[in-house]
C-alpha cells in the first residue's frame, strides 16, 4: 500500500515538473509574441503584438502593400489597452481594449484605425473581399500620421511607449526603415478632478 502511495506521489511530482518545463520553455516561432507597457499620468498603456522579422525581405510596399489595411504586426490582431479614458487627436477613447490596424502610404500620411471590437482586418473578409461596412461600424477612431523614414534597418518590429511629460505619451512602432507613431493624452488633470469629487 505504501509503495503504491509513493508511486502515485512520484508520478504526480514528475508530471508537475514536466508541465512546468513545457510552460517555461517556448518553441521558437517566426513572429514571437511581444508587449510594451508604460504608466503615464494616472493611465496604464499596454500593447500586445507579434513581432515579425525583416529576414532580408522588402517590407513596406512589398510584403506589406501600400494603401491596404495591415494588422500592424503578425499573426493575430495588435491590441492596445488603456486603463482610463484618453484622448487621441482630440477624440476621447474610453478605457478598454482596442485593436490597431494601419494603412501604409508610399508618399502621404499613414492611417491608423482603432477597432473597438478588437478584430483585425482579416476578420472582415467575406468571399475574398473586405466587408468595409462592418469594419467601419467597429471603428472607434481613425487618425492620420506622418511616417518617418531613416537609413537604418530595424530587423524586428517593435512598439515603444514613451512617458514623455507624464501626461502625453508617445506610442511608436518601428520596423524596417520606418518609424510611425501617435500621441496619447492621458488627461491626468481630468481624472484627478473626478477622483477628488468622489472623495467629497
Amino acid at each position: 500500500m505504501k509503495k503504491i502511495s509513493i508511486l502515485f506521489i512520484l508520478i504526480f511530482f514528475y508530471s508537475n515538473v514536466y508541465s512546468q518545463m513545457q510552460t517555461n520553455f517556448l518553441e521558437p516561432v517566426a513572429s514571437p509574441q511581444a508587449s510594451a507597457s508604460q504608466n503615464v499620468g494616472m493611465t496604464k498603456i499596454e500593447i500586445y503584438y507579434s513581432s515579425p522579422g525583416v529576414k532580408g525581405r522588402s517590407i513596406f510596399g512589398d510584403l506589406v502593400p501600400y494603401d491596404k489595411l495591415w494588422r500592424a504586426g503578425a499573426n493575430g490582431p495588435t491590441s492596445i489597452v488603456f486603463s482610463t479614458s484618453v484622448k487621441i487627436e482630440g477624440e476621447v477613447l474610453r478605457a478598454g481594449k482596442y485593436s490597431i490596424a494601419m494603412t501604409p502610404s508610399e508618399k502621404g500620411k499613414w492611417k491608423i484605425d482603432f477597432n473597438k471590437a478588437v478584430k483585425y482586418p482579416y476578420a472582415y473578409m467575406k468571399d475574398g473581399e473586405m466587408d468595409m461596412e462592418s469594419y467601419n461600424n467597429d471603428l472607434a477612431l481613425s487618425i492620420e500620421v506622418e511616417p518617418t523614414l531613416w537609413d537604418n534597418n530595424i530587423e524586428r518590429l517593435f512598439y515603444r511607449i514613451d512617458a514623455n511629460d507624464n501626461k502625453i505619451a508617445n506610442v511608436i512602432m518601428l520596423w524596417s526603415n520606418v518609424i510611425v507613431g501617435f500621441q496619447v493624452d492621458t488627461m491626468p488633470e481630468e481624472h484627478l478632478e473626478r477622483f477628488n469629487k468622489r472623495l467629497k
